[in-house]
């Protein structure tokens, strides 16, 4: 379905560089920042770039 949002998220170390950018695509319509840029952080988390140390330190950001 071509109608379901879309965001770019940039997920972002500790040293305030980005790390991964994804194109998040969420099913509902009235999606907020904070949905997309989760699921943002956890598809980095899962991707097995930064150790799980890491994790905590991670942030997101929806670029507009």
């Amino acid at each position: 379905d071509n109608n379901m949002p879309k965001q770019l998220v940039e997920v972002i170390g500790k040293d305030g560089h980005v790390i991964e950018s994804h194109v998040v695509e969420l099913e509902h319509g009235d999606c907020i920042d904070a949905e997309f840029e989760e699921v943002a952080l956890v598809l980095t988390e899962r991707g097995g770039k930064v150790r799980e140390a890491e994790h905590i330190h991670l942030r997101a950001r929806c670029i507009k």
